[in-house]
């Protein structure tokens, strides 16, 4: 919130409860933290001031309780010179890899209410650690640093030793991993020679087993329950997503169906898929529909969401865990894996400081969010509200003090 979007005495009262949350507040820093460099957004300022370090915690806390910043942040870098006032001067000696995802990251989310996105972005948050960067990539989760970003979304720290010197190239290749970028078809379903005929070669395609690590397994068992979605739906159903499929019309997606569904139980085309065998269709233009289709929906729904800009930055700026997010006044709240899957940021990340006591507000528009259980409707009119949900639409800009 900048200094013109609000009267100064709403300003004032939203960097005096930052001040007593600073006060009481037990900061966590990162591991190394004199070799990070440190940067802060404040309320009456567009600006973002950086090249600061600290010698120890209190020279933080310190810092935080005078300054009341909107946003704290910490190089993802460590330095031999972080306080030096250009990157060239800091001496960079390595980096944290950070994983960075929010509501642009999720399809859809502008006609999702915020209870709705935060819990999709979660979801996806899970699925980056699980089936990724501990499934795939092996990190350990001691290793790993989750936090509720106080906004939007999620952020995820590796700590280990061997990615603090990867290359920004090196961390842009994990990222197009995760997205699945630029999969190789011809990787994923095998050609292989069958039998040999007096006009040459047969060949036939095979699928990845579903019990396979990596894109490979994630992608046949990806086949494999989308086709199980498509023999549950009726008849109609199945035949209008078939016909989603790019280069597929009405009959062409009746053939399909009946390759896969048609005949005798136990020797139908889905029972051959399920055994990894794609020797079901009578010509490659069948064939090359069910790939793309399928491969489609499966790179859409089990691929991985990051923010790759992030992650390939080597001297990125990152929000400090225990801060305080200026345009929610929410907390940035630290979690473990096992922590995560129960966390309701719209609970937990509401600063104790903020009271219950009622404040009067002049609301700037209509709104509805829920905290800590009850929803809060906001009104283009004066209305009372207990200071933990004043807060946040102070913080948003969407009401001020009456």
């Amino acid at each position: 919130m900048k200094g013109g979007e609000a009267p100064r005495k709403t300003i004032e009262f939203i960097k005096g409860r930052f001040k007593d949350y600073y006060n009481e507040v037990e900061l966590y820093l990162p591991e190394r933290f004199g070799r990070r460099e440190f940067g802060f957004m404040f309320f009456d300022a567009d600006y973002v001031q950086r090249h600061m370090n600290f010698a120890t915690k209190n020279e933080i806390k310190q810092y935080l309780v005078n300054r009341m910043p909107a946003h704290v942040y910490h190089s993802a870098a460590y330095y031999s010179k972080p306080g030096a006032p250009t990157m060239v001067q800091k001496d960079w000696l390595g980096a944290d890899l950070i994983f960075d995802l929010d509501a642009d990251h999720v399809i859809g989310a502008r006609k999702m209410t915020y209870e709705q996105m935060l819990g999709v972005v979660k979801t996806e948050t899970m699925k980056l650690i699980d089936d990724f960067l501990v499934g795939d990539f092996g990190f350990e989760e001691k290793d790993l640093v989750v936090t509720f970003s106080g906004g939007r979304g999620y952020h995820i720290h590796i700590r280990d030793p061997r990615v603090w010197t990867l290359s920004s190239h090196e961390r842009r290749e994990i990222v197009d991993y995760i997205l699945g970028t630029d999969m190789d078809e011809e990787a994923i379903f095998v050609k292989s020679p069958f039998d040999r005929t007096p006009y040459g070669l047969k060949y036939k395609f095979e699928m990845p087993a579903v019990d396979e690590v990596g894109w490979r397994g994630r992608i046949a068992r990806g086949i494999v329950e989308e086709v199980e979605l498509l023999k549950d739906m009726g008849k109609g159903e199945a035949l209008a997503r078939l016909k989603s499929f790019e280069g597929v019309g009405h009959s062409t997606a009746k053939e399909l169906y009946d390759i896969l569904f048609e005949g005798e139980d136990g020797k139908t085309g889905y029972d051959y898929i399920k055994q990894g065998n794609l020797d079901i269709f009578p010509g490659d233009r069948y064939l090359n529909r069910f790939k793309k289709g399928f491969l489609s929906i499966v790179m859409d729904t089990r691929s991985g969401k990051t923010d790759e800009p992030v992650t390939s930055d080597v001297k990125r700026l990152i929000r400090l865990p225990t801060s305080l997010h200026g345009k929610t006044g929410f907390r940035v709240v630290l979690l473990s894996r096992s922590e995560l899957d129960d966390f309701d940021p719209l609970v937990e990340a509401v600063p104790a400081t903020w009271s219950d006591d009622e404040v009067i507000l002049k609301g700037r528009s209509k709104a509805s969010i829920n905290l800590k259980g009850e929803t809060f409707n906001l009104e283009d009119d004066i209305i009372r509200l207990p200071e933990y949900a004043a807060m946040f639409y102070m913080c948003r800009g969407m009401a001020t003090l009456a």
